[in-house]
């Protein structure tokens, strides 16, 4: 509740109705970790507490330097009940303990409005429309994806986090972490396991019960079901904010872009992994010739797979999954053989060494309606017009981080410019 904003008019706090909920043991464990003295209190905005709003005081403003009640909070949990906009009066619904902000809920839970008839009014068919035009068959593509395949490598998952976001496990304990498109939880997992780190994870697909379950035991991991366009979140309130191979995957990865830096508190840090050009700029010769027809062959199947109902599209991915281990091989041929087996590496295969992982990733590529890819230059031009610091593109390409600047250093930065442009003037 001290997070949780309305998407649409951006009021906080929302008002709760508790409808159902229960005691969670790991919850109090965790909460006496945490060790939430009063000198804990004075780091408000620390991971592990309220720092603007405890629901639990009755719905008032946490008093500067008061103790919270987290032991009660970390140890409840609410199963399920009722969110409200007090100001454009939208109502949101908690189902299996997460905050379900999608306008097409009521199809997925049908039941539970049935069960709760008089709490809620119909919903805005307007809100709908957009949604199911925009955002369905995405919702759809990674709901499918995430809970057809039981695939996961939590070491696997470690590097890929640390490589892409330029972390350490060292520098997470304390911070308060938000993870834009968190898909089955893979990564929240990686987070959660540091003591004194807490981390809230949102996706726009059911993959959020999937997450859940994989974080079930550790309540400093918490699930949205939301839009990443339409963020349930009230500005500035996180230490990290940071996205891996999923901007891409919405209407505008630069508009989506936009959306999750909001939530970075000054000083705070964002990092982002997106896909690369076919034949990145720089690139010459037989590999971006290579490249680019890869990527024709894949953008011109992509018309076809992205409408295939998913278990057709599950099954040719289970036929094409060889080719991906073939393409390994002929990888590491001289140079004549790579040449005459040419055509074999034009289908983009994922060449996963595990084969059920190779399935799950060729179907990401082909099943997501959106797929935009992107230069390096053009993700760190967002940075730049978002006014972050510390700007590094190194690592994996395309992964991007940056800082926002606090406010003396965003007043030292303007002063300079200011300087800068006077003398230019003069």
């Amino acid at each position: 509740m001290d997070l949780l904003a309305c998407p649409k008019c951006a009021q906080f706090p929302l008002e709760l109705t508790v409808l159902e909920s229960e005691r969670d043991a790991a919850g109090e464990v965790c909460s006496a970790a945490f060790a939430h003295s009063s000198e804990g209190n004075e780091n408000a905005g620390s991971a592990g507490g309220c720092s603007v709003y405890c629901c639990a005081r009755g719905n008032t403003a946490v008093p500067v330097g008061a103790r919270r009640p987290c032991t009660g909070c970390y140890g409840t949990e609410i199963t399920e009940g009722v969110l409200r906009c007090p100001g454009c009066r939208r109502e949101y619904p908690i189902i299996e303990g997460i905050p379900r902000f999608s306008p097409d809920v009521q199809s997925d839970y049908p039941e539970f409005f049935r069960k709760h008839a008089g709490q809620f009014r119909e919903s805005t068919q307007a809100d709908l429309k957009n949604f199911e035009d925009l955002h369905t068959r995405t919702k759809r593509s990674f709901g499918y994806q995430w809970l057809r395949y039981r695939v996961s490598d939590h070491e696997e998952n470690r590097q890929h986090f640390y490589r892409r976001t330029g972390t350490q496990p060292s520098t997470l304990p304390g911070q308060l972490f938000f993870e834009a498109g968190c898909g089955m939880g893979r990564y929240l997992k990686v987070i959660g396991e540091q003591p004194g780190a807490e981390v809230v994870g949102l996706d726009l697909s059911l993959a959020v019960n999937r997450a859940r379950a994989e974080n079930r035991l550790n309540p400093r991991v918490h699930l949205i079901q939301g839009n990443i366009l339409e963020l349930p979140l009230r500005p500035e309130c996180f230490d990290h904010v940071y996205s891996i191979g999923v901007l891409h995957h919405t209407p505008s990865t630069e508009e989506a872009f936009k959306s999750i830096v909001k939530l970075v508190k000054p000083g705070g840090r964002v990092s982002i992994w997106v896909y690369h050009l076919w034949g990145p700029p720089g690139q010459r010769g037989f590999k971006a010739l290579h490249a680019r027809l890869r990527g024709r062959v894949s953008d011109t199947l992509r018309l076809l797979t992205t409408r295939l109902p998913h278990p057709v599209l599950h099954y040719l991915c289970y036929v094409a999954a060889p080719l991906g281990w073939m393409q390994m091989r002929i990888r590491k041929l001289p140079a004549p053989l790579r040449l005459l087996l040419l055509p074999l590496t034009l289908l983009p295969v994922s060449p996963h060494p595990q084969w059920r992982v190779r399935l799950c990733d060729t179907f990401d590529w082909y099943s997501p309606r959106y797929q935009w890819k992107h230069s390096v230059e053009e993700a760190a031009g967002w940075f730049e017009d978002a006014g972050l610091a510390d700007i590094s593109t190194t690592g994996f390409a395309v992964s991007v981080r940056g800082r926002k600047p606090a406010p003396d250093q965003q007043s030292e930065g303007s002063e300079a410019s200011t300087r800068q442009t006077a003398m230019m003037a003069s």
